[in-house]
């Protein structure tokens, strides 16, 4: 298996350098064809075997521990956004923040971002392209539809202010399950500690003479299975955690199966396919609202996707789409066939939209619903979980305390005949 770097063109003839992991040059070819790019041979400028060593260093650590962070990026598209809605030039908004800029990281990327403009290019896209951890396939659209018309620094502003929104909200989702997390390991760790060193010392109290509850001798012999088998049952769990994840990241079906399972499970998997709506009415109402071409719009949608189910679904509409049919017809063949994971309020949307000539708009005001029905439903998750959470620390925390209770009691009332 080889990682090939090819020079490639998309639908809109937009060239972006982009690698690729297949086992010859040919099959790398076909398969950025697949994905809606044209490559010929004389376009691969580098190819290298998938090693551990070329991994390692693709993983370009140093990088990433000087990379600038998100806000920071957000802070420079709004910045660039805000200036050319006064007027100004790319260039001339790049050197002035550059100038007054105090984070070497970011000063660094402008100068980088400046040196781009210094060099031929027929669209903005190609100064910010070779940036991928930093403006994402939906900025790039954003730049290609503002290029054609007089309001980027507008469609910029609103850019920034709604990955604004949506961070937000989603650090507060991560937030509060990172504090139960932590919460939970540390109760975990105490009970871990109290069983396998405090329960053992009851054991000399009782000694043979007397009988020791049913609640001490079960955590008894979970302490004395903790000490025995403790550290093999961790290399065991982090060996088979390690598996899977490996063999879910690099299996197509393997991870096909598991994130169908994700958005079919109990609870989350409704929470899941509200979240993948959303972001599908969202990023399809941001482009087509700023005269972005629906089948780019698409494609843009599949890039920021993760999801293998969703974005098979996502490839289905665009193909039915090029075949002909409007964007409801292709969302109704797809429910129909059983293959849609998107909830049923989007194909009303794009019927309605359809019909009325406001896609984009209808598409906006059903993200902006599905916002609302998201974050109910997520706090519903959330509260869910916390009660299952509780529940086991107060089981746990019960359970000790009546194996101690019921052994203080049993020492207690025998203590006469142990003298």
């Amino acid at each position: 298996m080889y990682i090939f770097t090819i020079k490639a063109a998309d639908a809109f003839g937009n060239k972006k350098t982009l690698e690729i992991k297949a086992e010859s040059s040919e099959k790398a070819i076909n398969l950025l064809k697949d994905e809606g790019y044209h490559a010929q041979m004389s376009d691969i400028l580098d190819a290298k075997k998938d090693s551990l060593m070329n991994k390692l260093e693709s993983l370009k650590i140093i990088e990433r521990l000087l990379q600038v962070p998100q806000k920071n990026i957000q802070r420079l598209i709004k910045m660039i956004g805000n200036s050319l809605s006064r007027g100004k030039t790319l260039k001339t908004t790049l050197e002035f923040i550059g100038e007054n800029e105090d984070s070497k990281a970011l000063k660094g990327l402008i100068n980088r971002l400046i040196e781009n403009m210094e060099k031929p290019f027929t669209s903005q896209v190609e100064i910010f392209a070779p940036f991928p951890r930093y403006f994402d396939e939906e900025f790039l659209g954003i730049i290609e539809a503002g290029e054609t018309s007089s309001n980027l620094g507008q469609y910029l502003v609103e850019y920034t202010i709604e990955k604004k929104k949506q961070a937000e909200m989603n650090d507060s989702f991560k937030g509060i399950l990172m504090r139960r997390l932590l919460t939970f390991i540390m109760v975990l760790v105490v009970a871990i500690v109290v069983v396998a060193f405090v329960i053992p010392q009851f054991k000399a109290l009782f000694g043979e003479k007397l009988a020791m509850p049913w609640a001490m001798a079960v955590l008894m012999n979970l302490s004395a299975f903790i000490l025995k088998y403790g550290i093999l049952i961790v290399i065991i769990l982090t060996a088979s955690i390690t598996t899977v994840s490996y063999i879910i990241v690099s299996n197509q079906n393997a991870r096909w199966w598991w994130h169908d399972f994700l958005l079919n499970a109990p609870v989350m998997g409704r929470t899941l396919k509200t979240y993948y709506t959303a972001q599908f009415s969202y990023f399809l109402s941001t482009l087509l609202t700023k005269n972005v071409d629906i089948i780019k719009a698409m494609n843009i949608v599949i890039k920021q996707t993760t999801n293998v189910c969703m974005i098979a679904t996502y490839k289905s509409i665009i193909k039915s789409m090029q075949g002909g049919d409007d964007l409801f017809s292709a969302i109704i063949k797809e429910s129909e066939l059983g293959r849609s994971y998107m909830i049923s309020s989007i194909v009303q949307a794009a019927k309605v939209g359809s019909e009325t000539a406001s896609l984009g708009d209808t598409l906006m005001d059903v993200r902006n619903d599905l916002d609302e029905i998201l974050t109910i439903r997520m706090e519903r998750a959330i509260k869910a979980f916390s009660i299952v959470f509780y529940a086991i620390i107060v089981a746990m925390a019960v359970f000790i305390a009546y194996a101690i209770g019921s052994a203080i009691v049993v020492f207690y009332n025998n203590a006469q005949n142990l003298i």
